[in-house]
């Protein structure tokens, strides 16, 4: 495998042949391709030329599987399996092996790392054992999420930033609630363009109703109790 998988990844999320040139050396170091060959892939691309040979140049180290897959995965970790095949075209076994290999998990339809440092599971054990005492001091606190940062509105309108520990989407409400009921909203339709894409978001959150939201929230203090008590073990 080489770097024209990356390109035509880069390709079908609508990037331009600068930019994925400039992502290329980002990831594998200046000098690995030039702007003029990314610009020959795209215009094949364009042509419907999906064709992946070897064409890399020589002396310059070759990229694998792995290697695209966790590029891919870099960009968007909450890509499928199938997906991440249609991104790449490494056959689908292929791509379970690699993701085994290099210890990705999905959690909360999210890819992380399964294997998480010592240092990660300590951050996650005490980062949740200090919310959890908060929570019990301001039993009145409203807690509105956005994004994977979880923000206290105390009762005079003053905002704070709760910590949240790295490659935890199992302790951020819009991960393992939010998305995943947004997902199902999704399933089975398609859109015809932008617009009608927009059109379905603001139709499906305006549709939530209050209880939606505190129900999916209110489970953070369960959950930082659980992880405490599994020794930082992901929540299943």
């Amino acid at each position: 495998m080489h770097l024209r998988h990356v390109t035509l990844h880069c390709f079908r999320k609508g990037n331009s042949a600068k930019d994925t040139t400039g992502e290329i050396f980002t990831v594998y170091g200046s000098g690995t391709t030039t702007i003029r060959t990314v610009r020959d892939w795209f215009k094949k691309f364009r042509a419907g030329n999906f064709e992946l040979k070897d064409e890399d140049r020589s002396g310059r180290p070759a990229t694998t599987d792995t290697d695209i897959i966790k590029t891919v995965l870099t960009g968007n970790p909450r890509y499928s399996v199938r997906e991440i095949v249609d991104a790449t075209n490494i056959p689908k076994t292929t791509v379970h092996e690699h993701l085994i290999k290099i210890g990705y998990a999905n959690r909360c339809e999210v890819w992380v790392p399964h294997l998480l440092t010592e240092t990660g599971l300590m951050n996650r054990v005490s980062m949740c054992d200090l919310l959890l005492q908060r929570h019990e001091r301001d039993p009145f606190l409203k807690r509105l999420v956005t994004g994977d940062e979880t923000w206290i509105l105390y009762q005079n309108f003053d905002w704070d930033v709760l910590p949240h520990p790295p490659y935890s989407p199992d302790l951020a409400p819009s991960d393992y609630y939010l998305f995943l009921s947004l997902k199902n909203s999704l399933r089975g339709k398609s859109f015809k363009s932008i617009s009608e894409i927009k059109t379905h978001l603001d139709e499906y959150f305006t549709s939530k109703l209050k209880q939606f939201w505190k129900e999916g929230i209110m489970r953070l203090p369960e959950r930082w109790k659980k992880v405490i008590e599994q020794n930082s073990s992901y929540i299943t």
